[in-house]
């Protein structure tokens, strides 16, 4: 049997749109449907980000803290951080992120010492993470895991989007479903279909997407 031995598929943003145009019965679309097909898709991953479904997106970086600085911001492509671990002398020390609230609620936050507490406030321009207590020295770092923003569909056509291949389908269905509510045209039972589909191979990406443990089965057994 010959295969291709090839595995690069993808699609990039153009055939994205005719693929959820045919969904819609096999239109092809043409001048600002293409431009407000993008639009959707940028919702689309807006609303994936929303979900905490942009796992992919997870990177592992590391800051150099400054001796009695408290505070430092992180770049505006983060949107969150998972956790975060303090790095001195090769060991890695474990950090508990707790809630801005309970960071502000802290008395004593001119104690020095090795940072064990971290607090994320999530403003609109760009993420600061607090540290306690305030760092002694200038030699350790924070190492963390953030969730960053998927990147934009611009204007481009033949550009890919920043997804893995297993959340086309999803994207093409979803897209289908939000160019098909734009239309006045679409009867009601197609976009509920749709939807239904959208949200079923979103789920299955989503599971597919999943973080993977060995699993040990261990037998019960009886003594006699």
């Amino acid at each position: 049997m010959a295969t291709s031995d090839t595995y690069t598929f993808n699609l990039d943003v153009d055939s994205i749109i005719q693929e959820a145009s045919e969904y819609l019965g096999g239109e092809v679309t043409l001048g600002h449907e293409v431009e407000s097909a993008k639009r959707s898709m940028n919702l689309i991953l807006t609303d994936w980000q929303n979900r905490n479904i942009n796992l992919w997106t997870v990177a592992t970086t590391a800051v150099s803290l400054t001796a009695n600085v408290t505070a430092f911001d992180l770049d505006n492509s983060n949107l969150d951080v998972l956790n975060a671990v303090l790095r001195r002398d090769n060991r890695d020390l474990g950090m508990t992120r707790i809630s801005m609230e309970e960071y502000l609620q802290i008395n004593n936050k001119g104690q020095v010492g090795r940072p064990s507490q971290f607090a994320l406030r999530r403003a609109r321009d760009k993420p600061v993470i607090h540290i306690y207590p305030i760092p002694e020295n200038s030699t350790d770092q924070i190492k963390f895991e953030a969730i960053r923003k998927i990147q934009d569909v611009t204007k481009t056509a033949i550009e890919n989007v920043d997804i893995p291949t297993r959340f086309l389908p999803c994207m093409a269905m979803g897209l289908a479903y939000y160019m098909g509510i734009k239309r006045p045209n679409v009867p009601a039972d197609r976009l509920t279909f749709l939807k239904a589909n959208y949200e079923e191979l979103l789920s299955a990406a989503q599971l597919e997407d999943r973080e993977r443990t060995s699993l040990f089965v261990k037998p019960k057994l009886s003594i006699v």
